[in-house]
């Protein structure tokens, strides 16, 4: 019985939330249709017409700032930086004379980052550097760094280039002479290759440098051995005569050696000298005597 009577209930409450809803979905049909969706239509173009001209008064500001730009950039001669470098983007409530200041203030930094790198040793690689990065101080220390290294390498290079040409020079039978500062062959004036050539001649020079000692050095040999065998001919050979008796040697006649004199060619030494004032002396009055031209350091 209990649940028939409220399952009669349940059909009742039905019946009326049908009954009260009714009027309330007519209503809200209504409402959607002649108020909500007219009202979201005129928001929603209001937006669009809002959007446009905040967007117009944003570009207005973008191009302004821009035109001052490059303006600024043509009155300091530069060439190599755009306004999207900046990254600006104008919004409604930053002035225009904001951005404007801060373009300024940009420019002046890069003027002032050219002005620094004329002041280098290497202003065109720094520059070029500086270009790619805007960043003054990265630029110069990468150029600086990279200049130090090929400075490092160059010495190692021709320190091994001065080094093999020494080799060479001591093969040829030159010695190092302190006091003259050269390669020397048994201290010949004639034949020696100062150091400052050892180090500074192109490959060409010195090679011709060598060839023109070792011609000399043969030169030098081949008359040393000519005079040996000289010697050797000339030795007296004892002659007997009919009677046994010792003959006196006969020699063969040997021809003097032309020697041409060159005059010696003029040398600089720089030298400290540490002695007591009568070696001192000594040594000043033996090189006055000698012609030698000198001068106190």
């Amino acid at each position: 019985i209990l649940n028939k009577e409220l399952k009669a209930f349940e059909s009742q409450r039905k019946i009326v939330k049908v009954g009260v809803n009714k009027p309330y979905l007519e209503f809200e049909e209504l409402y959607k249709t002649e108020i909500s969706e007219k009202y979201e239509s005129a928001t929603n173009t209001l937006k669009d017409k809002i959007a446009i001209v905040e967007n117009k008064i944003k570009s207005d500001k973008k191009k302004a700032v821009e035109a001052y730009f490059n303006e600024l950039c043509v009155s300091e001669s530069i060439d190599f930086i755009s306004f999207e470098t900046l990254e600006i983007e104008p919004n409604l409530s930053t002035t225009e004379k904001k951005y404007k200041e801060q373009v300024y203030e940009y420019i002046s930094k890069v003027n002032d980052d050219l002005k620094l790198i004329k002041t280098t040793d290497f202003e065109a690689e720094i520059l070029t550097e500086y270009k790619t990065s805007l960043n003054v101080a990265e630029a110069i220390t990468k150029v600086k760094t990279r200049k130090e290294e090929e400075a490092k390498e160059k010495a190692r290079l021709k320190a091994r280039e001065t080094q093999k040409r020494k080799s060479e020079l001591e093969a040829l039978g030159m010695q190092f002479i302190d006091i003259t500062n050269a390669y020397e062959y048994n201290f010949n004036p004639d034949i020696y290759i100062d150091t400052k050539d050892i180090e500074n001649l192109s490959p060409e020079d010195f090679i011709a440098k060598v060839s023109e000692c070792e011609v000399k050095i043969n030169a030098i040999k081949s008359e040393a051995l000519n005079k040996e065998a000289s010697a050797t001919e000339n030795t007296p050979v004892e002659k007997h005569s009919s009677n046994g008796s010792v003959a006196d040697p006969v020699f063969a006649p040997v021809a003097a050696p032309t020697i041409e004199k060159k005059p010696e060619p003029l040398k600089t030494a720089s030298f400290e000298v540490t002695a007591t004032m009568p070696q001192l002396r000594a040594l000043g009055a033996y090189m006055k005597a000698n012609n030698i031209i000198y001068k106190n350091i």
